[in-house]
């Protein structure tokens, strides 16, 4: 009876999990129907950076539709593009009607959220699958019997070590993928803090706002959101517009025709800080849930790195030991 019920539940949660990820590749499908996109060239009205608290620029502009109408939305491009597209030319990219448009780093970039988590459920789902199967009495007789016959085979330890080592590699092998992944976060969060301390490089002018825009939130594990676009000269003359992200201290202290002072890196003008930071900003950033997710990522890539560390140590200590 208890075996009935282990398979049942493994089944049911096998079944919610492909469901899960049948509904998230659906919805991506749907948003992002590649099978039925068409290549396609539009024109550039406007292009804008936009630039967080904690992270360097991302690059937007604004196009008109294939059918003639000007998009409401924003479409992210690379910093490239941006250097050298100007208001006018053409944009390549794709669309499946008449009134939408996307760029491939759209595509691109959503579509990480999405395969995250479509592959993170599918495996789940696979893994309940498989553990669902080897639940059925006469496969897990099959497996005993087999793991009988390997432990009374000779050289049984040497083989267990060996096997031990395999699976503590293959271990640390998903590991150093995961952290991979949060280095990529990380990397962008210490490039982002190094050019604001930077002391050089960089030049002082007034931004005039010309937008506001603030999405103030009171679920639990969401920030409020704050943004002053503005619209400034870089040192060759080019009109710069950026969609900055701010602390509430400093959003409530500037409105629409105001000027801002900033400070822009002089090799990447969209990558815009405000100046004379307060205590009150400091503060207010540092208790966002984003920087609370970066702490989190640097405090286990540190942990790991120290296991990793301190397990190549014993491994060392115990085969100096043995000679």
């Amino acid at each position: 009876m208890e075996r009935i019920k282990e398979i049942a539940g493994l089944a049911a949660v096998t079944l919610l999990l492909s469901l899960l990820t049948w509904g998230l590749t659906s919805s991506y499908l749907e948003e992002y129907n590649l099978f039925s996109a068409d290549p396609t060239s539009v024109t550039v009205t406007e292009k804008t950076g936009a630039k967080g608290l904690f992270t360097p620029p991302s690059y937007y502009v604004r196009v008109i539709l294939p059918n003639g109408k000007e998009s409401q939305i924003l479409n992210r491009i690379s910093k490239r593009q941006m250097m050298e597209i100007e208001k006018d030319d053409s944009l390549s990219g794709y669309s499946s009607g008449p009134s939408n448009f996307s760029t491939i780093h759209d595509i691109v970039i959503d579509s990480i959220f999405y395969l995250t988590g479509i592959l993170t459920l599918g495996f789940f789902a696979f893994c309940c699958l498989v553990a669902t199967v080897l639940s059925f009495p006469a496969l897990d007789r099959l497996e005993q019997n087999r793991s009988y016959k390997r432990n009374v085979k000779p050289k049984r330890l040497k083989r267990e070590k060996r096997e031990k080592r395999e699976k503590e590699g293959k271990g640390w092998g998903i590991v150093s993928v995961i952290l991979l992944f949060f280095l990529f976060f990380l990397g962008r969060f210490g490039w982002n803090l190094v050019q604001k301390l930077l002391p050089f490089g960089k030049t002082d002018t007034d931004a005039m706002i010309f937008d506001r825009y603030s999405d103030v939130t009171y679920r639990k594990y969401q920030d409020s959101i704050y943004e002053l676009t503005v619209s400034f000269e870089d040192q060759d003359g080019h009109n710069i517009q950026v969609i900055k992200n701010v602390t509430r201290n400093t959003y409530q202290q500037y409105d629409i025709g105001d000027k801002m002072p900033i400070t822009f890196n002089n090799a990447n003008p969209y990558d815009v800080f405000v100046q004379a930071t307060s205590f009150k900003d400091f503060f207010q950033m540092n208790m966002t849930w984003e920087i609370l997710l970066y702490s989190m990522l640097l405090a286990v890539s540190a942990f790991s790195g120290w296991a990793f560390y301190d397990s190549r140590l014993k491994k060392k200590w115990q085969k100096s030991r043995n000679q």
